[in-house]
């Protein structure tokens, strides 16, 4: 009956009844369309602000306007799709794991294959524009790596021109 209650709410647009294969499901697409496009050598697509959630975006491409500014990496020295800065024609991923934290966020442990090897990439997503997007990667890191890289690069008086 509370489940039924619960689901009555979501319907309404009062909350949200997250399922793990749900957000499996939309990794699962993410990577499919990254891939593909990688194995089709087609790097004209953004991925990044296709899947990324609004904030995690918006850092993620002020920290890549400043590395433009200086010309060098701070922090995209590799692909952060692939864990890699090659990829082979096995390159492959999947959705290992999923944990939900609540009914807009959850855990997703994926398992990339590439060049004959298994990596992990552990992704934060958010439930945002009625869909899952990327809010952080590698093991939740990523993000506060881009925060504080920002907040030095600030003191430093280089800043990004994106807002």
């Amino acid at each position: 009956m509370k489940q039924f209650f619960v689901c009555v709410l979501f319907s309404l647009g009062l909350i949200s009844c997250a399922k793990p294969e749900d957000v499996e499901k939309r990794v699962n697409e993410m990577y499919s369309n990254v891939v593909s496009a990688y194995l089709k050598q087609n790097f004209s697509v953004d991925f990044d602000s296709l899947y990324f959630s609004e904030e995690f975006y918006r850092l993620d491409s002020q920290i890549g306007d400043i590395e433009n500014q200086l010309g060098e990496p701070i922090i995209h020295d590799f692909d952060d799709w692939i864990c890699a800065q090659d990829f082979g024609k096995d390159l492959s991923a999947k959705v290992n794991s999923v944990k939900m934290r609540g009914n807009k966020k959850a855990l997703v442990n994926v398992i990339i294959h590439n060049c004959g090897q298994d990596s992990e990439q552990n992704l934060t997503v958010v439930y945002e524009r009625g869909n899952w997007f990327i809010d952080d990667m590698f093991d939740g890191t990523r993000r506060q790596q881009i925060i504080d890289e920002l907040k030095r690069l600030k003191q430093e008086g280089i800043e990004p021109r994106i807002k």
